[in-house]
């Protein structure tokens, strides 16, 4: 029963990063596709490497992919800066996915190619995340050597900003090597140039950089000293994330010097933090901490529950050192405890843990061998090269002392050569001077024989728009016609039936001039549509819509003329969603399903309107019961002027209906199809792009 308890408790912390995870995902997802549809030029380039940086936190594949298309099309712009700043991104990149040679090798190509731009900061800025593949490297005495240019190259233009980062970077590096007293003399030196620039936000972290360091040192008063200073100025820190990472060295102080009570409030409060901001990794810190506090304490049930919530979010992150410092610490309170079955558990994972670390530290320590060896190899080559050289010098004097002696005859061959080459020269640009003619007039006849087949194109093009505009004016001339004589005949008969005061004539004639006056409507903005779409001038002003409350609209317009032909029309739908489209051209769309539904579905007949959502699309669907569409005229159907047909009452289909809904749904970024089957109905269904809220 306990077992179950907690793996319903890790099933809910895996519930609650994923949601958080896919909010994020979903986010930067949005963004990419915004970067992707702009058009190839170099804000492009910039915007695709930034989002390149971004997905290096999570998808690294996906990062590297984005960067290398960035510096495609720079290439392709012949944008050298946006070519520099894609090598740079990249760099970073490679350094996050631990492919340290490509990290280097992209980091030192946007160096160079910053140089060349005599771009000092980003000079700068590509030499410290240089210093930084190798100090991840392992590699400290490049790593030294990079922080101290890029150093050496941000004093000089008084970039402040990558001047601190240097100097942080520096401390970081001293700490490593257990050199902490040069470590503080450059987080000193930090400390007094954020104080000088007024970089407040930033003040708090420089003196829990420091106080980590005197905690290394094992000097736990001034630690605390700067730590508190530190929390006294919190209110400024802005980062959450290093408001908690602070809180819990504060613990870690009172952990070390046995004040378990004091740290374990402090523990407390930085898991608050961390689990506010969604930090995963200061959380599983945290959490482990804490628990090591309360177990100590002779806690052991919330100990337990806190350990074990650090391993499943080490394991989330994928910490092979943290996964393996939990299981080592729960390994020992299960035992503590008693309980073997457990303890030997974790052991075993420990165990795992242990041996795929030390595989990974293998592995890491032969990639430095490989490139110790490489190294050493180009430097053999190097000096087999400068020694070959210095034979070819002596081999080149001597050459030298007996061309001397052969002077006079290579001079009267020198003589002879030029007489001969210049009869061969002139021979030569007599006849490239022809073959030159030639080529122009080969270019020439092409280009004549393009043009004309320009032309055959452009006659093809407006015969076939000729027919469709004689196709119109028929339509104009005959269905436009058709229904106004009928409108006319049924006003000279209205007159009669009010005098025989026969209404029940008249509802009807009141019915089918309805009819006809919705056909001469929808006749007449179709063909104002065609116009406008001719001229290129139809207007488009995409927004964000509910669609419920404009298909509804559409609905109700309908609803009366589906009543004449006792045509049950109902709209259904799942859930209320925003679409970015033109409501005009939307309004259209469901005019023209639903007239030619209503005009081929029989009395006492059905239509159906409705909407499904995914993540990216709304789809709309309009589906009768009428007549269907022959399967031979079906591929037609949105084609202009596609012929007529006639309803189940005699009205008539103009072929101007469907191609506007096709046109207008396209030109909403969305998609229309078809699905008819003869006397069983049909159903038209379109979709339209869910609109983007975060980025609108």
């Amino acid at each position: 029963m306990r077992l179950s308890i907690e793996i319903l408790v890790v099933c809910c912390f895996c519930a609650i990063a994923n949601l958080n995870a896919n909010a994020q995902n979903s986010a930067i997802d949005s963004l990419r596709l915004s970067v992707l549809r702009m058009p190839d030029d170099t804000l492009k380039v910039i915007q695709l490497a930034k989002i390149s940086k971004e997905y290096s936190k999570n998808q690294v594949d996906t990062a590297v992919r984005l960067g290398n298309k960035a510096l495609w099309l720079a290439q392709e712009l012949d944008y050298l800066y946006g070519e520099a700043y894609s090598y740079f991104i990249l760099g970073i990149v490679y350094n996050y996915s631990n492919e340290y040679k490509q990290a280097v090798e992209s980091l030192k190509k946007a160096y160079a190619l910053f140089d060349t731009l005599d771009n000092k900061p980003y000079q700068a800025r590509a030499l410290n995340s240089l210093g930084n593949v190798y100090k991840r490297k392992g590699d400290l005495t490049l790593a030294t050597e990079s922080y101290i240019q890029s150093l050496n190259i941000s004093k000089e233009i008084s970039d402040t900003i990558v001047i601190s980062a240097v100097y942080n970077n520096i401390a970081g590096l001293y700490g490593m090597m257990g050199e902490y007293d040069k470590a503080l003399e450059y987080q000193m030196q930090n400390l007094e140039l954020k104080r000088q620039m007024n970089f407040k936000h930033r003040i708090p972290v420089s003196l829990m950089n420091i106080g980590n360091t005197y905690r290394a040192k094992k000097n736990y008063s001034m630690a605390l000293n700067y730590y508190n200073q530190a929390l006294e100025l919190s209110d400024d820190i802005e980062n959450k994330h290093e408001k908690s990472l602070l809180l819990y060295n504060i613990a870690q102080v009172y952990v070390e010097t046995e004040r378990y009570d004091i740290a374990k409030q402090y523990y407390i409060n930085s898991v608050t933090l961390a689990r506010e901001v969604g930090n995963k990794e200061q959380l599983a810190r945290s959490l482990k901490g804490h628990g090591e506090v309360l177990c100590e304490t002779g806690n052991f049930k919330e100990g337990e529950q806190c350990l074990l919530e650090g391993y499943t979010l080490a394991q989330e992150i994928g910490s092979l050192t943290m996964q393996r410092s939990l299981t080592s610490k729960l390994q020992v309170i299960y035992r503590d405890q008693q309980q073997y079955q457990k303890s030997l558990a974790y052991f075993e994972i420990y165990n795992e843990l242990k041996d795929s670390i030390l595989n990974i530290e293998k592995m890491k320590e032969i990639a430095a061998l490989e490139q110790h060896y490489e190294a050493d190899k180009r430097e053999q080559q190097i000096a087999f090269l400068e020694k070959e050289q210095q034979v070819q010098e002596l081999e080149l004097a001597k050459s030298e002392a007996e061309s001397k002696q052969k002077s006079f005859q290579r001079n009267v061959l020198v003589l002879l050569l030029v007489l001969t080459f210049g009869v061969v020269f002139y021979y030569i640009r007599t006849s490239k001077k022809r073959k030159r003619l030639n080529q122009l007039l080969i270019k020439q006849n092409k280009k004549i024989t393009e043009q004309r087949t320009e032309i055959v194109k452009q006659n093809d093009a407006l015969v076939e728009s000729n027919k469709t505009k004689d196709r119109l004016f028929q339509i104009i001339a005959h269905d436009l016609r058709s229904p106004l004589v009928s409108m006319d005949s049924i006003t000279q008969l209205i007159p009669y039936w009010v005098e025989e005061q026969d209404y029940e004539s008249l509802k009807k004639l009141s019915s089918t001039l309805e009819l006809s006056l919705q056909n001469v409507l929808s006749l007449i903005d179709n063909l104002l549509n065609w116009a406008l779409n001719q001229q290129g001038k139809f207007p488009y002003s995409p927004e964000n819509l509910n669609l419920k409350e404009n298909i509804s609209e559409a609905v109700e317009v309908y609803k009366p003329i589906a009543e004449i032909k006792n045509i049950n029309l109902k709209f259904s739908y799942a859930k209320s969603v925003v679409v970015f489209a033109d409501r005009n051209m939307l309004f259209t769309i469901m005019r023209n399903l639903l007239n030619n539904a209503i005009k081929f579905t029989p009395e006492n007949g059905e239509i159906e309107v409705g909407i499904e959502s995914n993540a990216q699309f709304a789809k709309v669907w309009v589906k009768d019961s009428g007549v269907g569409i022959p399967e031979a005229k079906q591929e037609k159907v949105f084609e202009i002027a596609n012929g007529k047909e006639k309803g189940t009452k005699g009205e008539v289909g103009k072929g101007l209906g469907l191609f506007f809904c096709k046109e207008f749904v396209n030109m909403n970024n969305g998609d229309i199809y078809l699905e008819s089957h003869e006397n069983k109905g049909t159903t038209i269904t379109f979709t339209l792009p869910l609109f983007n809220i975060e980025k609108n």
